[in-house]
């Protein structure tokens, strides 16, 4: 269920905001920031979300957050504009599912005499003459596309004021033991809640659950005869998890590495059946032995997520993994209780997982704002300033301006803040992809050029044909390039067959092929004969190698060299081993990059 458009007037400190909601051309919808000072209106625009997905879900289901009849946010004459006679509210969907609300001073009869005219907006017809407010759904109508909608989306919503008890603070939270989820199959009746505060009991139980269905349900046995002692046995062998279940466990582990900030292998363990606790161990080690005991922000963070994840699982829908994962999520000031490096790193990466979710959420934070830029570049996502949701850029973000400022005049600078405020501005160098960026973190530091790297920000393209559509928009309009604030590299392989090129900004480079080296494509032509020989001493499967043949073709011979080439499974692991043991001169053919780079930020200077 995505919103699709939404038109507020005359409410509190808005005097009218509209607009609709961005997706991308593949249908997935687009991150939604609302920002703001306080008192602009980023919470009352939330509540007239939320309020029409409760009114529908009442529709539906015999339990809600709410009482049949009324509604979760106020309806009152005091939230109508100082000065104004009446606010209006549209809330559309897909499906074209819409929620009306009009709230007047005075009938609507005593209203169109006081202003000596009817407001030009159909929705006013709706209005009976002697009444003073109107709350309308089409909802009753397509109570089959509502149900539908709800059955198989996540739709939830995290209020300002959702927190978790630390463990500290009550010695029995710590104890709490991990029960197994009471789910009711009572028709009409929705095990799924909408608004979220504290939410971490009902996610370890629901762990609880997922581990001991995946256990019992999910088991692969093959069963194999094995001769001991000279007779044949019958052995069951174990060979992992499949299911439902397993893909939900290892989706959550992803996000758990991203929250705790590890590449480390995770997974939960639990205690026995008289504590029932649910613990996270760490290369088969015990690390933190109750999910409780996780710091406030983790906890935060870890929660928003798994809830997700947790409501997901508890609809019609099949979970296949989190990119598919769909639904409606409001999150009101997202970066409570965050570090700065959880704001700028942690939540866009966690984000960036759910493409099919809608997110709309509000923020005060620069740091949040700059990280999804960094995640999903500034088409990625949509930031609207309250209030009246004008779309702005990162820049145009006002607390980005006043934070640094603030900064300027302290004594003391907190270093992340600083760096990512800095990044910013940096030059941005685009390489086809993470391999290339890691050989140039260590080639940098063989060679020491590591300053003169760190004056770039650097960027995974995931491929030349993703640089392309950087140039190629550049190449058919330059003005475009022109005005591009800061300056683009976009550092192609030497086999890509393309051009060194500029355009304004904007700097096409590709990397010089080196003659005499085996490897011929990729970045790994750089490394020299000498480097590749010790690579394939260490592990001869890093390179696979193709002899020199004889051919026929159309009556002639024809000679095919003998080929080398890093084999597509292992380049992960050549790329781990060289930066882990490579040396000044297996990395020295990278001085023609870093000889590259020098020029452009000699003339971005002068």
């Amino acid at each position: 269920m995505y919103l699709k458009r939404l038109h507020l007037e005359n409410i509190g400190p808005i005097s009218e905001c509209s607009f609709e909601l961005p997706f991308h051309e593949n249908g997935n919808p687009k991150p939604v920031i609302i920002v703001g000072e306080n008192g602009t209106g980023k919470s009352i625009l939330l509540s007239f979300i939320v309020n029409s997905i409760i009114i529908g879900k009442q529709l539906i289901f015999d339990n809600t957050e709410v009482e049949h009849g009324k509604t979760y946010k106020y309806r009152s004459p005091s939230y109508i504009k100082s000065g104004k006679t009446y606010y209006y509210s549209k809330v559309m969907f897909d499906n074209e599912l819409q929620c009306i609300e009009w709230q007047l001073l005075n009938t609507k009869k005593e209203v169109e005499n006081q202003l000596q005219y009817v407001p030009n907006n159909q929705d006013w017809d709706k209005i009976p003459e002697e009444e003073s407010s109107l709350f309308w759904t089409n909802f009753d109508a397509k109570r089959n596309d509502l149900r539908e909608l709800l059955n198989k989306n996540c739709l939830l919503y995290f209020p300002a004021n959702r927190f978790e008890e630390p463990a500290w603070l009550n010695l029995l939270n710590l104890k709490a033991r991990a029960e197994y989820s009471e789910l009711k199959s009572i028709q009409n009746f929705s095990n799924r809640s909408i608004v979220h505060y504290a939410p971490l009991k009902f996610n370890q139980n629901w762990i609880l659950d997922l581990l001991l269905d995946r256990s019992i349900f999910e088991q692969t046995i093959t069963r194999r005869v094995a001769s001991i002692n000279g007779q044949n046995v019958l052995l069951n062998h174990f060979e992992g998890y499949q299911g439902n279940c397993s893909r939900i466990y290892e989706s959550i582990l992803q996000l758990m590495k991203i929250v705790m900030q590890t590449e480390d292998n995770l997974r939960f363990g639990i205690t026995n059946r008289l504590s029932r606790m649910i613990s996270i161990v760490r290369n088969e080690q015990p690390w933190i032995p109750n999910i409780f005991q996780l710091s406030t922000g983790q906890t935060l963070v870890l929660n928003l997520f798994l809830t997700i994840m947790r409501d997901y699982d508890l609809s019609e829908a099949n979970f296949e993994s989190l990119s598919e994962v769909r639904g409606l999520v409001i999150i009101d000031e997202i970066e409570l209780h965050l570090h700065s490096n959880f704001q700028y790193q942690v939540l866009p990466s966690l984000i960036k997982l759910l493409p099919k979710v809608q997110f709309i959420i509000t923020s005060h934070s620069p740091l949040f704002v700059l990280g999804l830029e960094r995640e999903l570049t500034n088409k990625g996502f949509s930031l609207r300033e309250m209030p009246d949701g004008e779309e702005i850029s990162a820049e145009r973000f006002k607390e980005f301006g006043e934070a640094y400022g603030y900064f300027r005049e302290t004594k003391f600078y907190e270093e992340d803040i600083r760096k990512a405020l800095e990044e910013a501005q940096k030059p941005i160098l685009f390489v086809e992809g993470d391999y290339d960026i890691r050989y140039l973190i260590k080639a940098a530091k063989v060679l020491n050029k590591h300053d003169l790297l760190t004056n770039f920000s650097l960027k995974d393209g995931d491929g030349f044909g993703n640089l392309d559509k950087i140039w190629n928009p550049l190449k058919q309009s330059p003005k475009l390039a022109e005005v591009v604030p800061q300056k683009i590299v976009l550092l192609y392989d030497c086999d890509t067959q393309k051009q060194d090129a500029e355009k304004g900004n904007v700097f096409k480079k590709v990397i010089p092929t080196q003659t005499g080296t085996p490897i011929k494509i990729g970045i790994e032509n750089l490394f020299p004969l000498e480097t590749i020989e010790k690579a394939e001493a260490y592990k001869r499967a890093f390179i696979d190698y193709t002899p020199e043949i004889k051919k026929i073709n159309r009556g002639q011979e024809v000679v095919v060299p003998e080929k080398k080439e890093v084999n597509k499974d292992e380049k992960g692991n050549l790329c781990n081993w060289l930066c882990e043991v490579g040396t000044r001169e297996d990395f020295v053919n990278f001085e023609c990059i870093f000889t590259y780079l020098e020029q452009v930020i000699k003339d971005s200077s002068s």
